[in-house]
C-alpha cells in the first residue's frame, strides 16, 4: 500500500511557519575527519530513502484534505565547501545550509557533506515533514548502509494527535502571554533568528535542568515576571514498536521559580511525563486542520510581532535534550562530535539543544535577533557557561 497520511496539526502550524520563520528545516550535523566516498553516500541515501517513505514524501491536497504522500522525488547527496564556516555559529553559514526545501514538489530531504578544514555531514530535513527524533532515524539508517547492514524501514502514518489520543483524554488551556524573555525586550525589527554552538568538555549531571534554573535568573536580571520552560517529549515511546520519521513530538511546561532547583526541575518533568501530560492537546489545535495555512501564516506573523512589542510570551524559551546522540562513522567518514541546528522559531525567546558525544556537551543557543542582537546571545551564553556545574 503506498504510503499516505493526514497532515497533522503540529505540521501545519510548521508549513505556515515556513514563510515567517524560513526555512523552516531541521538540521542534524556530524563533525568528522577523512574523505568522502560520495557514490557510497549516494547509494545509502537512495536505500535509506527507499525504505523509509516518509523521506520522500510531498504534500497533495489543500487545506483540510491535505495529505502528506510519499510520492516525492528521493532525497539528494550535495556536496559544498564549508571551509569558511568553523560551525559554531551561523555567522558565514554556507548558503546551501540555508536554502529552503519544497513541500510541495520535494525533495523534502536532503544530505550535505561538507568539505572543509573539518568534514561535517549535515542531514536536513523539512519541519512539516520530521522532527528531530524522525530526522535521526533516517540518518541511522543511511549509516547502517553506508557500514554493510540493511536499513530496517518506517511506515507508520500515526499523527502526533492519534498518539496523544491513546493515552490522555484531557486538553489544556491556552497560556497567557505574560512570561518573560531571558535577554530583556526585543529591539528593532529584524526578522531574522541567530545560532551560536558551545562546546563543554566532561560530564554534566542533570545539564537541562541547569541551563532552565540559569535562564531564569538571567530573565530575572532584566525584569520581575514569571518564566516557563517548554520541553519537547519524545512520543514514540507511548507505541510499542513504533518506527517513524514524522513529527510525534507535543510539549509539557515547567513553570521555575526563584527556590526551583535543576532536581526540581526534572521531577517534574519527569512527573508530568508519568501522568500523561506530554498527550495534552489545546482545544483550539484540533480546529487547526479546518484553517487554510495562509491565514495561519497571518496569525503566527500577527501573534509574533504582538509579543515582541509587549515583552510577554507564551514561554520564556524551549529546551530540548537529544541525550546522548550517536557519533556515526562510514563512507570514508569518521565521526567526532554529534549535534544539531534548530530550525529557526521566532515565536519564542530562545531555544536551548543539548547533546553529548564523546565526554562533550554540546549546547546550541537558538534566538531572534531582535532579542540577541548587540552581544546579548553571547552575554547570555557567557553566564550561563560559567554557571554549569560538572558532576565531580
Amino acid at each position: 500500500m503506498a504510503y499516505s497520511r493526514e497532515l497533522g496539526a503540529t505540521e501545519r502550524i510548521y508549513l505556515a511557519l515556513k514563510g515567517v520563520c524560513p526555512p523552516m528545516i531541521n538540521h542534524l550535523c556530524w563533525d568528522g575527519t577523512g574523505e568522502f566516498d560520495v557514490p557510497k553516500w549516494k547509494e545509502a541515501v537512495r536505500r535509506a530513502s527507499e525504505a523509509n517513505p516518509g523521506s520522500r514524501a510531498v504534500i497533495k491536497g489543500f487545506n483540510m484534505f491535505s495529505r502528506i504522500v510519499g510520492t516525492g522525488p528521493l532525497p539528494e547527496v550535495v556536496e559544498i565547501d564549508g571551509s569558511g564556516w568553523d560551525g559554531m555559529s551561523s555567522e558565514n553559514i554556507p548558503s546551501a545550509l540555508t536554502k529552503p526545501l519544497n513541500p510541495h514538489r520535494g525533495p523534502i530531504a536532503e544530505l550535505v557533506l561538507v568539505h572543509g578544514e573539518t568534514l561535517r555531514v549535515v542531514v536536513r530535513t523539512h519541519h512539516s515533514f520530521m522532527d528531530g527524533r524522525g530526522s535521526l532515524w533516517w540518518a541511522e539508517e543511511i549509516f547502517r548502509v553506508l557500514n554493510g547492514q540493511e536499513p530496517i524501514g518506517s511506515d507508520s502514518t500515526v499523527t502526533e494527535h492519534q498518539l496523544c489520543d491513546s493515552f490522555q483524554k484531557e486538553g489544556r488551556p491556552l497560556a497567557e502571554p505574560v512570561y518573560i524573555p531571558p535577554t530583556g525586550p526585543a529591539r528593532g525589527d529584524d526578522e531574522g533568528v541567530m545560532w551560536i554552538r558551545r562546546i563543554y568538555p566532561g560530564r554534566y549531571r542533570n545539564p537541562m535542568g541547569q541551563v532552565a534554573v540559569l535562564l531564569a535568573k538571567e530573565a530575572w536580571k532584566h525584569k520581575e515576571g514569571k518564566v516557563r520552560i517548554a520541553i519537547p517529549v519524545d512520543l514514540r515511546a507511548r507505541q510499542e514498536g513504533l518506527r517513524s520519521t514524522g513529527n510525534l513530538t507535543n510539549l509539557i511546561y515547567i513553570d521555575v521559580n526563584p527556590d526551583t532547583t535543576p532536581d526540581d526541575f526534572s521531577q517534574d518533568v519527569a512527573r508530568q511525563i508519568k501522568e500523561g501530560r506530554d498527550g495534552m492537546i489545546y482545544s483550539g489545535d484540533r480546529m487547526i486542520k479546518y484553517i487554510p495555512v495562509w491565514i495561519l501564516r497571518r496569525i503566527s506573523r500577527n501573534n509574533i510581532n504582538a509579543r515582541h512589542a509587549t515583552g510577554g510570551y507564551t514561554v520564556s524559551g524551549m529546551i530540548t535534550n537529544m541525550g546522548r546522540m550517536p557519533v556515526f562513522s562510514g563512507g570514508g567518514f569518521t565521526g567526532t562530535q554529534a549535534w544539531g541546528i534548530p530550525s529557526p522559531q521566532r515565536n519564542m525567546p530562545i531555544f536551548v539543544g543539548i547533546a553529548y558525544t564523546n565526554e562533550y556537551l554540546n549546547m546550541i543557543f537558538s534566538i531572534p535577533t531582535v532579542l540577541g542582537d548587540q552581544g546579548r546571545l553571547e552575554k547570555l551564553i557567557d553566564n550561563v557557561g560559567s554557571g554549569l556545574a560538572a558532576s565531580s
